[in-house]
């Protein structure tokens, strides 16, 4: 780190990846050099990394057959970076039905015929 460098927390977002710590994305970020600076995988599809404000990364971002690579740069005022995966379904805006299939804990391959179930509030 050169003497005015200001090291920034920042979030990195991966679209197209599981929950939790199923399905993640294993990441790897390198300086403008080539030198490997950061590798773990993802959490939840994020990333909370220290980086240098006003430089430029290169990250390589691995799940299942497909790769993301891509030169990032780290500005002042952007906290969050979001990468997606090419097989992602990505509507910022749409309202999303999932349909699947719940079955009662007591008794087995009893489905449970019909019900709602909110997960957050808009």
């Amino acid at each position: 780190m050169k003497g005015g460098s200001k090291i920034k927390k920042v979030v990195l977002q991966f679209i197209g990846t599981g929950i939790k710590n199923e399905f993640q994305a294993y990441v790897k970020i390198y300086d403008t050099c080539g030198n490997l600076l950061y590798q773990k995988n993802t959490y939840n599809g994020e990333l909370i990394v220290n980086l240098e404000e006003n430089k430029a990364y290169n990250l390589v971002a691995i799940s299942y057959d497909e790769i993301i690579e891509v030169f990032f740069y780290i500005t002042k005022n952007k906290r969050k970076y979001t990468f997606v995966f090419a097989r992602s379904i990505y509507e910022r805006s749409a309202i999303r039905t999932i349909t699947f299939l719940l079955t009662d804990a007591n008794y087995n391959n009893l489905p449970i015929e019909k019900g709602e179930i909110i997960l957050w509030q808009k």
